[in-house]
């Protein structure tokens, strides 16, 4: 989907694989929506300068950093809220999404599973194997 690399967490070092990557640069943005110690540890994977963008906590915590690795890497932890941009600025961002979309230069990562299928979807999702958004169609009959 035009990754120049990715990282199978569950097979693999992040660190070493970042490290390997960037020529033992590191990244200057670590953009994390999941929190906990694995997002803390993505701190070693910053270059001089870099920062870890806590976006959530899907984890169930906010990322858990050690303060002396920021320190040695000169680095920063930000907290970024979407929800605080101005309605302005999300339409602009939409338009923008929705232009690229029509010119083919996004694709979706979405699946949509019938209501039947929750248990499977759930169990995709446990064992990260979950690519994108997995959406469940619900439909409702009504009897007369």
């Amino acid at each position: 989907m035009g990754a120049e690399v990715v990282i199978d967490r569950t097979t693999h070092s992040v660190v070493e694989a970042v490290s390997e990557a960037t020529g033992g640069r590191g990244v200057d943005v670590v953009f994390d929506p999941v929190g906990g110690a694995a997002a803390g540890a993505t701190v070693e994977c910053l270059a001089s300068g870099g920062r870890l963008l806590a976006v959530g906590f899907a984890s169930g915590h906010w990322v858990d950093v050690d303060i002396s690795q920021l320190v040695w890497r000169n680095a920063s932890v930000v907290g970024v809220f979407a929800g605080g941009l101005a309605r302005a600025d999300q339409a602009s961002d939409h338009e923008a999404l929705l232009a690229l979309a029509a010119e083919g230069r996004l694709s979706g990562a979405t699946s949509v599973v019938p209501f039947e299928s929750l248990a499977d979807a759930v169990e995709v999702v446990d064992r990260g194997e979950a690519v994108g958004k997995i959406v469940v169609s619900c439909t409702s009959r009504l009897s007369a």
